[in-house]
């Protein structure tokens, strides 16, 4: 072998080593690092929102609602930038980890919770109209200035001690790399039951009241329990349940809307876990028909008692929610446009969707102002009785055929084709079970490895469902389903809309989602 080919056959050889390394690491997955906040910088600060009159830390002046700060981590308040920095210097905040193996409370002055009574006398405190007494931002015991040194340093952490992470079981490190500190590891506390609640929520998504109600997480939690995801990836939030220990059970909950919860479902999906964290809901979208079926409620604003939501969560109970993948291939050959998506809810083809989409199109421009859930709810049926005159989706059964099981079924006339997983639909309705032949309809069951199919015949039956004066087409129950597209149509996915181009959709079971279901529901 000459010289230049010994140089060429090291090269292929090193080439295909290369190859085979990029193929081994592209099938390991990710590693993602969990940031924490350093609270030796200073506090957490964010705007008041209290509905009582509130003191400064610091001066003790009176604060107008709209003027000062608090930190949302431990409650400090200030009234101006100056207090704010004499706050950061002066008075620590509640800290993410410590070397201490004995927990103590972490007292603040004034500014107590409404309607509190000291764990000494049992007398009420935090009524005087100046900063005065004394509460603890993790157990929430609250004492009189004259009981304070009559209760004892040690912390239990209080009712909510199932779901803190304390701050000694918390381990940092710092990444001279990326310039910021993680966390490294968990350690199981001394707790019994204990199981760890991780707060997501995007502040920036839906009505905006994802901020306040994080906020008001990281007042009763460890702060580094409450994420962001206008700040990071659900993939990053769910590095909680690598760093737990594999006998410890995570319960996630997920602020926000049917899109941000289905988010986090299929990002838990891609992460592999061998052990599924339980999910959660706190409402704050517009339709949030998961929350209604799982029995957290059809919606709360920002200022939602999480500690009472909390403790009810103590008590919810385990249940499996189906997944189904969407997979789409387009008409055309060299399948360029092909993807898949994963479906909770329900997948629409046709009218309902076109209103979600004119509506999410709506909120996207700059112009769009309205963030309260009952403003968009009344844009969300105008757009729905706009089409009543102008039938966009007209004779949509002649564009579109529907296998279910492998079986070809005849479609009516109709302008819309609903699949369903859950029982709830356009924000509370239950279409399987309406009208007369409602009482006859196979059982639905959101864990039973199957989906209901319906068709609308126009926006005003989808009206008539709405108030109950009308029932759907049914097409029965399937564990397989393919639609065929043979012209454009809007579509959507657990309240994801677009336009869909000509092609195939087929729906099959992927696994099952882990999630948590409210007892009374």
């Amino acid at each position: 072998m000459s010289e230049g080919s010994g140089e060429v056959f090291i090269w292929v050889l090193l080439s295909l080593l290369l190859v085979i390394l990029l193929v081994r690491l592209s099938r390991r997955p990710p590693h993602y690092t969990l940031r924490a906040r350093d609270v030796h910088k200073g506090h957490s600060w964010c705007s008041t929102h209290s509905i009582k009159p509130i003191f400064c830390s610091i001066c003790e002046t009176l604060i107008n609602v709209s003027d000062g700060s608090f930190c949302n981590s431990c409650g400090v308040c200030a009234d101006s930038p100056q207090c704010m920095r004499t706050s950061d210097r002066t008075l620590p905040c509640k800290v993410i980890t410590t070397r201490c193996t004995k927990h103590k409370h972490h007292w603040v002055k004034g500014n107590l919770p409404l309607n509190v009574q000291c764990h000494v006398c049992e007398e009420e405190c935090g009524t005087d109209p100046h900063l005065s007494d004394w509460w603890c931002c993790w157990c929430r015991w609250c004492a009189h200035d004259s009981c304070i040194h009559s209760v004892t340093e040690i912390c239990d952490f209080g009712k909510l001690r199932e779901c803190i992470v304390p701050p000694n079981c918390i381990r940092l490190k710092y990444s001279r790399i990326k310039q910021h500190l993680y966390i490294k590891e968990v350690l199981k506390p001394k707790i019994s039951g204990w199981s760890p609640v991780i707060v997501v929520g995007n502040s920036k998504s839906g009505s905006s009241e994802a901020d306040a109600v994080l906020s008001s997480f990281c007042s009763v939690l460890n702060p580094a329990q409450v994420i962001d995801l206008n700040r990071c990836s659900p993939e990053e939030a769910l590095e909680w349940c690598h760093l737990l220990p594999p006998d410890v059970t995570c319960r996630v909950v997920v602020a926000g809307g049917d899109g941000t919860v289905c988010w986090v479902l299929t990002s838990i999906l891609k992460m592999k876990f061998e052990k599924d964290p339980l999910v959660a809901v706190l409402p704050l979208g517009t339709g949030n028909d998961l929350s209604r079926v799982l029995g957290f409620g059809t919606g709360q604003s920002g200022d939602a008692d999480v500690v009472e939501y909390l403790q009810e969560l103590n008590t919810a109970r385990p249940a499996f929610l189906d997944r189904w993948r969407v997979h789409f291939t387009p008409a055309r050959s060299l399948n360029i446009g092909t993807r898949e998506v994963y479906m909770y809810n329900y997948l629409s083809v046709g009218v309902d969707a076109l209103v979600t989409l004119n509506f999410h199109l709506a909120r996207q421009s700059p112009f769009y102002i309205f963030k309260n859930r009952l403003i968009n709810k009344m844009i969300y049926f105008t757009f729905g009785t706009k089409d009543v005159l102008e039938h966009e989706c007209k004779d949509l059964d002649q564009r579109l055929e529907v296998f279910m099981d492998g079986q070809r079924v005849p479609l009516p006339s109709l302008e819309s084709l609903v699949v369903l997983n859950i029982a709830c639909w356009g924000a509370g309705v239950r279409p399987w079970t309406l009208g007369a032949g409602g009482s006859e309809a196979p059982e639905q069951n959101f864990s039973d490895g199957l989906m209901e199919v319906f068709c609308l015949a126009s926006s005003l039956h989808i009206a008539q469902l709405q108030v109950g004066l009308g029932e759907p087409i049914r097409l029965g129950q399937c564990s397989s389903l393919k639609l065929c597209l043979k012209g454009e149509a809007p579509m959507q996915v657990d309240g994801e809309p677009w336009k869909q181009t000509p092609g195939t959709i087929t729906l099959s079971h992927s696994k099952q989602a882990s999630v948590l279901m409210r007892e009374d529901s």
